[in-house]
C-alpha cells in the first residue's frame, strides 16, 4: 500500500517538473463493450418504464369502470341461487339470469349501498337466460336509482381487455378482469379462464368504458367465462318496453 503510494507521488512530482506550466486529463474513450452495456443498460431503463406506466394505466382503467358501474350492479338472492344483477331503469328495473331467479317470482336484491328490497319477476327470456326484475318501492317516496350504460355498437376484438362486477362467493361489488376470447356459434361471449365465478351469473360485462358489452352467466368446463351478448339484452328490453308503453284498453 505504502510503496504504491509513493509510485504515484513520484510520477506527480516528474510531471510537475517536466510540465509545470501545462495541464491536461486524458479521457479515454469508452470501448465497444461499454457502448454496447450502457446501450443495453438504456433499453432495459426504457422497457421498465414503459411496464410500469402500463400497469398503472390498466389500474387507473380499472378504478374508472368501478367508480363508473358498481353502484348500479346488485346482489340477487333467489330461493337456491346467489347472484349478481345490473340497473337497467331508473326506477328499479333489474336485469338477471333466469336461473339466478330461477322458482324465485318474488327474489331480494341488495343495492351497493346495502339497501334491501323486495322484488318481483316481471319477464324473462328463456333462450338466452335473462330476466327481468322490480323493485318494489314506496309509491309515495318514488326512487331513481343509477343505471349501468349498454354499448351502442359490440366491438369487441379478441384480446380486449373486460371487467365483471358482481358478487363471486357472496361478497359484493367484487370487480374482476381478463380478456375477451371469441364470439361462440350462438353469439355468446367467451371470456378468458379465472374472470368469473359463482355469483357472477347476472352481473354486467364490461368494456374498457365502463359500458355493457353483456351479461355475464357461466362457466365452461376449461374454466373459461360465458356471457350473453348485449344484442339479447336490448331485444328483452326493446320488448318489455313496447308492452308497458301499450295504450291501455
Amino acid at each position: 500500500m505504502k510503496t504504491r503510494y509513493l509510485m504515484i507521488v513520484g510520477s506527480l512530482l516528474w510531471l510537475s517538473l517536466g510540465f509545470s506550466t501545462v495541464g491536461f486529463i486524458k479521457v479515454l474513450a469508452p470501448t465497444d463493450v461499454e457502448k454496447n452495456d450502457a446501450h443495453k443498460t438504456k433499453q432495459t431503463q426504457a422497457k421498465n418504464s414503459r411496464e410500469i406506466i402500463s400497469i398503472e394505466s390498466k389500474k387507473n382503467q380499472a378504478d374508472a369502470v368501478y367508480q363508473k358501474v358498481n353502484s348500479a350492479v346488485v346482489t340477487v338472492y333467489g330461493v337456491k341461487e346467489l347472484g349478481s344483477g345490473m340497473i337497467v331503469r331508473t326506477d328499479g328495473l333489474v336485469l338477471t339470469n333466469k336461473h339466478v331467479v330461477e322458482n324465485s317470482a318474488f327474489p331480494t336484491v341488495k343495492t351497493a349501498s346495502g339497501k334491501v328490497y323486495e322484488a318481483e319477476v316481471i319477464d324473462f327470456d328463456l333462450r338466452y337466460d335473462l330476466a327481468l326484475v322490480r323493485l318494489k318501492t314506496k309509491a309515495i317516496a318514488p326512487i331513481t336509482l343509477q343505471t349501468v350504460t349498454l354499448t351502442n355498437t359490440l366491438r369487441l376484438q379478441p384480446g380486449d381487455r373486460v371487467y365483471a362486477i358482481g358478487s363471486p362467493g357472496g361478497k359484493a361489488g367484487t370487480m374482476t378482469t381478463g380478456t375477451f376470447l371469441r364470439t361462440t356459434e350462438q353469439g355468446s361471449l367467451q371470456l378468458s379462464s379465472g374472470l368469473l365465478s359463482p355469483g357472477n351469473s347476472g352481473g354486467p360485462l364490461l368494456n374498457a368504458n365502463g359500458e355493457v358489452v353483456g351479461i355475464n352467466k357461466g362457466v365452461l368446463k376449461d374454466d373459461t367465462g360465458i356471457a350473453t351478448s348485449v344484442i339479447a339484452i336490448k331485444e328483452l328490453l326493446t320488448r318489455y318496453d313496447a308492452i308497458r308503453d301499450r295504450p291501455k284498453k
